[in-house]
């Protein structure tokens, strides 16, 4: 069945839309998306807005730089003007020269007919009509651009001052003040230069630091993609944290917590996969193993029963001993793994370790290990299930073994001790059972995993023991740990005491 509204195509990253009856299928392409890498876009906008700044400072202050160089000429012109203009300052070509070298401009005294009579520049023909033609008035900015005449194939600012002293003649005469535009504009240059090259440095700067704070925040986002990357591909390696205390240190931290659970959360499924793997593989032959033994131990029981003798064989007692071991492995291995209920009810400790020690003494005669026990002589209740307990204490004994059996010696011995705690912090007293050895003790590889499944230092160990055992303890309450004193191996296992002999005890 189509879907009607679109079928995605992953592998090519294309969509695929179906069409109504009548209507001609599409296919629709995305058009590939430039990349701009996080590093690019920082330093763009970054760089943006600091060369804009600098622009925009640098223009505002060439104008009013130039602004005032162009005040402060104009009013040396002036000056220069409002002096030469006095009545009692005759306008000679000596004066006009000086003034020349004093102000930079060009200086022409003119008739009323604006013909020139004597100045510090030579016109020709074309200068002098165009002087007579050219609309020509005193200004109050002698450097307007409404002022500009050409003259000899050169730009000049034009200014018409009157003279104030009649001339020889009677006639009025009047001072035509030039100043070469170029001039001026070299004036300008000299004033706008240091300041362009000013901005152009800081702009030259502020790009590199524009580059250098881009880099500095992409370089770890960049580093922290590749984690997530590595993360995905199912490598959980812990990142460095980068050296500073901001979002970015904050968020590598988060990367490499989430890493961290990751790993555990891959190291779990993969446990419970072989967990149910197990269960899967060997449900059936442990049950058909469990038959086989209770068949084998109801055949021992009937002999026993034809045979008086036979009752009273060690050798019989033995075998009935190891086919009850044999059920109990294969109870714990069938009910690995299930969250069954566990029936509770009030037990006495002591009984159920000398029966687990009469299960175990055989395998412990035979490698030569002493076995001890040490009670404190009155009875320890706790609520439990018999038969777990039982199955518990069987383990770590038989690990015991094993493990002062694989370092061998002399004084290799296993001892069992249980005893009563006082009320802790909640109130509750505890009933404590240690199973020491004298054997060399799991190695610091294995040491903080002994508890988990599959983890085992034995050639031909399944790593289940330990962990079928931390089961039990849990399902009553109750807590095991291990640790290494006086060159002995020590499990230790807390089973909270029975409220009926706490109530008793108290009253």
């Amino acid at each position: 069945m189509v879907d009607p509204v679109g079928v995605s195509n992953v592998s090519t990253g294309q969509s695929t839309f179906a069409t109504q009856p009548g209507q001609q299928g599409t296919k629709l392409r995305k058009d590939p998306i430039v990349r701009w890498p996080i590093r690019t876009q920082l330093l763009l906008w970054m760089v943006s807005v600091v060369f804009l700044g600098i622009v925009l400072t640098t223009l505002a202050s060439v104008y009013l730089a130039v602004a005032d160089a162009s005040r402060r000429q104009a009013g040396q012109l002036r000056r220069v003007v409002a002096a030469t203009t006095d009545p009692s300052f005759p306008l000679t070509e000596s004066v006009l020269d000086r003034m020349r070298g004093l102000s930079g401009g060009e200086f022409v005294v003119l008739d009323e007919d604006r013909h020139p009579l004597r100045g510090t520049i030579e016109f020709s023909d074309d200068d002098r009509k165009l002087l007579e033609s050219t609309d020509l008035k005193e200004s109050v900015d002698p450097f307007s651009s409404a002022n500009v005449v050409w003259l000899s194939g050169r730009a000049y600012f034009a200014d018409l001052v009157p003279v104030r002293t009649p001339s020889a003649s009677g006639r009025t005469e009047l001072l035509l003040v030039l100043y070469p535009k170029n001039r001026w504009w070299s004036i300008a240059r000299e004033v706008a230069l240091p300041i362009v090259l000013a901005g152009a440095i800081t702009m030259a700067v502020g790009g590199l630091a524009a580059a250098w704070v881009a880099s500095r925040l992409a370089r770890p986002i960049k580093v922290i993609g590749s984690q997530a990357t590595a993360v995905a591909a199912g490598r959980f390696e812990p990142m460095p944290v980068p050296k500073r205390n901001d979002e970015l240190s904050d968020l590598a931290t988060s990367i490499n917590t989430m890493t961290q659970r990751l790993s555990h959360y891959e190291e779990e499924v993969r446990r419970t996969e072989r967990m149910r793997t197990l269960g899967q593989l060997g449900a059936g032959m442990a049950h058909q193993l469990r038959n086989s033994a209770t068949g084998i131990r109801m055949a021992v029981e009937l002999h026993q029963r034809e045979c008086p003798t036979a009752t009273e064989s060690e050798s019989t007692a033995v075998a009935m001993r190891e086919l009850r071991l044999m059920e109990s492995y294969l109870r714990s291995f069938l009910d690995l793994g299930l969250a069954r209920e566990v029936p509770h009810e009030r037990v006495e400790l002591e009984r159920i370790i000398r029966s687990a020690l009469e299960l175990v003494r055989p395998t412990c005669r035979h490698a030569g290990i002493e076995l001890e026990c040490h009670t404190p002589g009155e009875p320890v209740w706790v609520e439990a299930d018999d038969e777990s307990i039982r199955q518990l204490l069987i383990n770590l004994l038989l690990n015991a073994a094993e493990a002062v059996g694989r370092h061998g010696g002399e004084g290799a011995r296993v001892v069992v001790e249980l005893e009563k705690t006082g009320p802790d912090a909640a109130g509750s007293a505890r009933a404590m059972v240690r199973v020491k050895d004298s054997g060399p003790g799991p190695s610091e590889d294995v040491g903080e995993r002994l508890f988990e499944p599959f983890i085992t230092e034995k050639p031909d160990g399944t790593g289940l023991g330990l962990y079928v055992a931390r089961q039990i303890v849990e399902a009553h309450g109750g807590s095991i740990a291990w640790d290494r004193l006086d060159e002995m191996t020590r499990f230790t296992v807390e089973l909270p005491l029975s409220g009926s002999v706490m109530d008793s005890e108290e009253a």
